[in-house]
């Protein structure tokens, strides 16, 4: 009885953000994309939560505009949500090397390969989602990738990658996912 909350949050996500999305409203995507990376909150298994906040951070130009920031009004884990943007200039010289993102949400305007390396290269990954958007984000290495099926907004995901951290997703999650194999992690 305890995982049918669960299910039924799962059904509701699929049916809600599998609608169609119009040509002209780029919002609609991203309020899409913006509730997907709230319910991942649900979906998966981060080591133990410290600090204040649970940060979801955005690397680069930031796509969702003032559509995510309502996120800032839930919790995850007891703590409350944070929408962090992370200028990609500082973030791959290292200087905010002390911000602790949970989910990093790499923009279709940063260079995911160069992203991903010097995220190897810090220990802080190993408890982070990473997260972007396109077929070739998940096949290079990404976690989670956002990809447009006939109107429709889908995830990928690449077991592989996340098998390399702490984070452990749900079934019903990987469920209405594509799962993706290879990636610069290898």
């Amino acid at each position: 009885m305890k995982a049918f909350p669960l299910i039924r949050a799962l059904f509701c996500l699929v049916l809600i953000f599998s609608a169609s999305l119009s040509a002209d409203d780029g919002n609609l995507e991203y309020k899409v994309k913006a509730g997907y990376l709230y319910n991942f909150t649900k979906f998966v298994t981060w080591p133990e939560i410290t600090g204040a906040t649970f940060n979801l951070c955005i690397l680069g130009t930031d796509p969702f505009g003032a559509v995510i920031d309502p996120i800032e009004k839930k919790s995850a884990f007891d703590k409350p949500i944070k929408v962090i943007r992370l200028d990609e200039a500082i973030f791959l010289s290292g200087r905010d090397v002390k911000i602790h993102c949970r989910i990093l949400y790499i923009s279709h305007s940063s260079n995911p390969k160069t992203a991903f390396e010097k995220l190897k290269i810090g220990s802080h990954a190993t408890g982070m989602l990473i997260v972007g958007e396109g077929d070739e984000f998940v096949a290079g290495g990404g976690m989670i990738g956002f990809v447009n099926r006939d109107g429709k907004i889908k995830l990928q995901v690449n077991l592989q990658s996340v098998r390399q951290t702490e984070l452990k997703i749900s079934a019903k999650l990987l469920e209405i996912a594509e799962l993706v194999k290879g990636g610069i992690h290898d």
